[in-house]
């Protein structure tokens, strides 16, 4: 997908946005965000009720367009593009350690179905700090995952098991692999 694309659509009450900058409508809350380091996939958002939805791709239904969310559809698009199958994705996948439980944002499964990527997903104004990395690293106790992953669609952190089991920071974007 091409960044910047200036192309919108009106389908109903559908909009199909490449780029927020051709919307129309002065409140809609993605001008208030920064622009992410994602390309801007065809998402659908609508307003209804007077409130803004985004139409997920994983969980096929309407959501409440939120900033997280916005960073999440961007990422679950970007995995795609990078050969992550839609249909092995759940979002806010429920995760338990001990007496402590969670969601993590973006769980990626295998053909097997373990876990093999887990993302956690925060607004752009959030940053990605110690706190952060450590809340992903207590769902991977549960998951034990070979890859993990944060971001908030400015930066983006991505880790990788080892032969020996040790998480290492990577540079580059987790791939799915062939299997």
């Amino acid at each position: 997908m091409v960044k910047g694309v200036q192309r919108s659509q009106c389908s109903g009450r559908n909009l199909h946005f490449r780029s927020v900058t051709d919307s129309q409508f002065k409140d809609d809350p993605r001008l208030q965000w920064p622009e992410l380091a994602f390309d801007a996939p065809l998402m659908k958002v609508q307003r209804s009720a007077g409130k803004w939805q985004l139409r997920c791709m994983v969980r096929r239904k309407w959501v409440a367009l939120e900033p997280e969310e916005w960073v999440r559809q961007h990422i679950v698009a970007a995995l795609v593009q990078s050969g992550w199958p839609l249909g092995r994705m759940v979002l806010e996948h429920p995760v338990r350690f001990g007496q402590v439980s969670g969601r993590v944002d973006i769980a990626c499964f295998d053909r097997s179905g373990e876990v093999c990527l887990a993302v956690e997903v925060k607004a752009p104004h959030v940053p990605l700090d110690e706190k952060v990395a450590e809340q992903v690293a207590r769902y991977d106790l549960a998951l034990m995952s070979s890859k993990l992953m944060i971001t908030n669609g400015l930066k983006t952190a991505v880790w990788g098991r080892g032969a020996d089991g040790v998480l290492v920071q990577s540079k580059t974007w987790p791939v799915a692999q062939a299997d």
